[in-house]
């Protein structure tokens, strides 16, 4: 039986149509990976992939209809991975079967993804965003969401909108999502809050910072102390900060968290490379972190250098592990653990 096709086409500057050898064995295949090709117009109302569980699809051209027609014979079809899809700018999904969703720079312009119906929908996973707009409109057990960025124009989950990561105001939050990774420029206190009160359910939150994030947030609403945070209250127990660098922005950044949390068990540093990681330098940012007065008395702070991208370390052979981001944003073979 055969388990698994690979299709990469090597002449990248040539895309030739799908080989007809994909569809002969499309009733035994459990995965499916290809690459630089061209999905024929005509594929058949009928197509079948019975057994097929995961699907990445990489710099192919298809059409919105022919992508339908592919994803309603994969009836057991439970990872979805798509990059670069070409000649097309919308593309729609309803899969009862889907629980992770992975994207990266999804069209070579701008487009939509719309997200019909994934009644079975875990982990939604965005990389390298381009263009794109996304529009989820019934994913009820989404537990899983990230990276969010600036750089994505808008993302429209539960009929909360965010734009540029700036969420609608909205009477009914998203209480399924436990995890989640945002992707800014710099410490933005007050944009990162205002994403928070959109999850009150929150159990672990990812930050990363990085240079090459070029947009900004605008119009960002100010904290208002006066109306509370329920994921701080009761839920968040993991909070982890990429690229810490230890100055005026990180430290007052991370110090509303370590003040903040209530229930908090471990806050994660990944450090810049660059920083030399001693003693001296943590026990100058406990205080500056103002560490003996922490909300959470059970909280652990734990030093490490950053690891690299999340998305380069991520196995697209295996988009299952239990949480996709918390390997790849903080060295665990150089964690220093401080008890409090």
């Amino acid at each position: 039986q055969l388990l698994e096709y690979t299709y990469v086409q090597p002449e990248k500057e040539k895309r030739y149509p799908l080989p007809p050898s994909v569809l002969l064995v499309a009733s035994t295949l459990q995965f499916a990976r290809i690459g630089f090709c061209d999905f024929p117009k005509d594929v058949a109302p009928s197509l079948n992939f019975p057994f097929l569980r995961q699907l990445n699809l990489w710099r192919v051209s298809i059409s919105e209809d022919v992508f339908s027609v592919v994803l309603s014979g994969c009836r057991v079809l439970g990872n979805l991975y798509l990059s670069e899809i070409r000649d097309v700018d919308c593309l729609s999904i309803s899969s009862p079967s889907l629980r992770i969703i992975v994207i990266s720079y999804l069209f070579e312009g701008k487009g939509e993804l719309l997200i019909k119906e994934a009644p079975c929908l875990v982990r939604l996973l965005l990389s390298c965003p381009g263009g794109e707009i996304i529009r989820v409109l019934r994913a009820p057990k989404l537990e899983i969401l990230g990276l969010l960025s600036p750089c994505i124009p808008e993302i429209d989950i539960a009929n909360i909108v965010f734009k540029g990561s700036i969420p609608s105001r909205s009477e009914n939050p998203i209480c399924t999502v436990k995890v989640l990774a945002l992707h800014f420029s710099r410490p933005n206190l007050d944009a990162v809050l205002d994403i928070l009160r959109c999850f009150p359910c929150l159990e672990k939150l990812y930050v990363i910072w990085d240079d090459y994030v070029k947009a900004e947030m605008k119009n960002v609403r100010q904290y208002e102390p006066l109306d509370p945070i329920k994921c701080l209250e009761s839920h968040l127990k993991v909070l982890v900060l990429t690229n810490y660098k230890g100055g005026e922005e990180d430290v007052g950044f991370a110090k509303f968290f370590v003040l903040n949390a209530e229930v908090v068990k471990e806050i994660n540093f990944g450090v810049c490379k660059n920083i030399d990681i001693d003693m001296k330098w943590m026990t100058d940012q406990l205080m500056l972190l103002e560490a003996e007065n922490r909300a959470s008395q059970d909280a652990r702070l734990k030093f490490g250098s950053s690891s690299a991208s999340w998305f380069g370390s991520l196995d697209t052979r295996d988009l299952s592990i239990a949480d996709p981001f918390s390997y790849c944003f903080v060295d665990r073979d150089n964690v220093t653990a401080v008890q409090l």
